[in-house]
């Protein structure tokens, strides 16, 4: 695709609500409460603001930069930006085949080969390998990413169909396990459905695809969400729901807590899986990428808040544990709702699964357009039938998670496979992919991502693309700005020097973002 007639979008919302589409997805409405129920509520929240503003709004800044500057996928910026030989790629490369022996040594073959095939990329391709592992990263995760998004579309049949009515959580649970057990054809049948669904906001390109989409689907989450915030609210004892979801409780923060919400950024900001720097590279230059992705990350975290404020409300109001863990949507949520009074709870049950689909949508939506404006760069292929082929490619990679959601015995095959070579002795082919990503390639990725920014393309090289239309905003000495003593004659002097916007996501980017990802990582793989 050339980048002169390369699309772009129409303006400024256009691009915040599609990369909040993107954002906005489960990991706000289904992740984020259940962790934060189990992390000590309010105390949880202060830790994840704090990781969004230390590391993942300056990650997010770094990724639209990258995109915008080359109007590249991500495999083919990292490619134009990088120098032609790297002693720091190297150096990594050295790294990762030394973190491959020790997990061979410690018997984690499956994690080692993984290590071990980056090393080889980042031998052959230098940074460039960051691009396109991105982008395989984000191809796994919309394989079981889509998977969740079948089940949360049968939950709206069975939710206006009336087959929610469910007094007990124990009810609820032995239902959903049944589903996922024994009902395989009917989740391949609706991750189809949910698929064709994310193929067709895509299919007709950019603005009269995502887009336009975007602009119709964002507001009506946000409509069907303070719908059901306002049900919750309102219900008798509500209000220690909304007390426990925002009073902080250290006492049961721990250490995996924090790792908890560091790790929860880069999901819930869809950091580090390329979608970022696909949509920057349709950013026009006139954009300021400073408030355009404070507004992205002010509209993840308010969707984050806000389903907090969803969820915990009518479950406490209900009586009901805050803390069930992943099964807090499928389990305590239908009899949550089904506990409602007024005989009306079957409706507030599906305009929240309704909501959710909407969420799964715009994320399964960017993964996918990642995927397809790679292939269309690299190999100038047309976009109908690459849409169509990678749409094709993903579900039949999503069979796979549908056939094995708890366990693996619907994989007798694959289970021998992976017991002995990944060294997982429970779970199942979700698990293993969600803790390959999420767990491993996210950070890592993540990490590198900075590296690149900070050291080998340059923090100066990056200032100034993320100078260009901000109409000297990024310069702004931050004491003058914030102490409201902006264009004050006697500070003039002084206004574009010091600590800036600019100089602040520099110290960030090169210093501080590297030690938090290397420390969300090294935990990780010793584990």
């Amino acid at each position: 695709m050339d980048t002169e007639t390369r699309e772009s979008w129409s303006g400024k919302l256009g691009f915040v609500l599609a990369a909040a589409g993107s954002a906005i997805g489960l990991g706000n409405i289904w992740k984020f409460p259940y962790i934060t129920g189990m992390n000590g509520g309010g105390a949880f929240v202060l830790v994840y603001l704090g990781c969004i503003l230390l590391f993942g709004l300056p990650l997010m800044l770094c990724e639209i930069a990258i995109g915008r500057k080359t109007g590249r996928n991500p495999y083919g910026a990292f490619k134009a930006l990088q120098v032609k030989r790297s002693r720091m790629a190297d150096a990594i490369a050295v790294l990762l085949l030394l973190g491959s022996l020790s997990l061979a040594g410690a018997g984690h073959y499956g994690f080692a080969t993984v290590l071990f095939g980056a090393a080889l990329l980042f031998l052959w391709l230098g940074f460039a390998a960051v691009g396109l592992l991105s982008l395989i990263t984000a191809m796994i995760i919309l394989s079981y990413y889509a998977v969740v998004g079948a089940w949360i579309v049968d939950y709206v049949y069975r939710s206006f169909s009336g087959g929610l009515h469910f007094t007990q959580v124990s009810e609820a649970a032995e239902v959903f396990r049944n589903y996922q057990d024994t009902e395989p054809g009917r989740i391949a049948l609706e991750l189809v459905i949910f698929m064709t669904m994310t193929a067709g906001m895509i299919i007709f390109g950019i603005r009269k695809g995502i887009e336009r989409c975007s602009k119709v689907l964002m507001p009506l989450l946000l409509f069907l969400l303070l719908a059901v915030i306002v049900r919750g609210v309102t219900l008798p004892g509500a209000r220690e729901g909304i007390r426990f979801f925002l009073n902080p409780d250290f006492s049961k923060l721990s250490t995996a807590g924090v790792l908890e919400a560091l790790g929860h950024a880069f999901y819930s900001l869809s950091l580090a899986m390329g979608i970022t720097i696909t949509y920057g590279s349709y950013l026009r230059k006139d954009e300021n990428i400073f408030s355009t992705a404070v507004w992205v990350v002010a509209l993840d975290t308010a969707a984050a808040l806000l389903g907090g404020l969803a969820i915990f409300p009518a479950v406490f109001a209900m009586q009901l544990a805050p803390d069930a863990g992943p099964g807090l949507i499928f389990n305590v949520l239908p009899a949550t709702f089904y506990r409602i009074p007024g005989g009306m709870g079957w409706v507030w049950a599906g305009l929240f699964f309704l909501m959710m689909t909407i969420a799964a949508l715009t994320s399964a939506a960017a993964l996918l357009e990642s995927g397809v404006t790679f292939l269309m760069d690299q190999f100038k292929f047309r976009r109908v039938p690459t849409v169509l082929c990678t749409y094709a490619g993903i579900t039949l990679l999503g069979f796979l998670t549908c056939y094995s959601t708890n366990h693996w015995d619907n994989l007798p095959g694959v289970d021998r496979f992976v017991r002995n070579v990944f060294n997982v002795r429970t779970g199942s082919w979700f698990d293993l992919l969600d803790k390959l990503t999420s767990n491993w390639m996210l950070p890592l990725l993540g990490l590198l991502t900075v590296i690149f920014v900070g050291w080998i393309w340059g923090a100066r090289k990056a200032g100034r693309e993320l100078r260009e239309g901000t109409h000297g905003f990024a310069d702004e000495n931050l004491i003058t700005l914030l102490s409201g003593f902006r264009g004050e004659p006697r500070y003039m002097d002084s206004a574009n020097s010091g600590l800036t916007v600019l100089t602040l996501w520099g110290l960030l980017v090169r210093y501080v973002a590297p030690v938090i990802m290397a420390t969300i990582f090294i935990q990780v793989i010793t584990a």
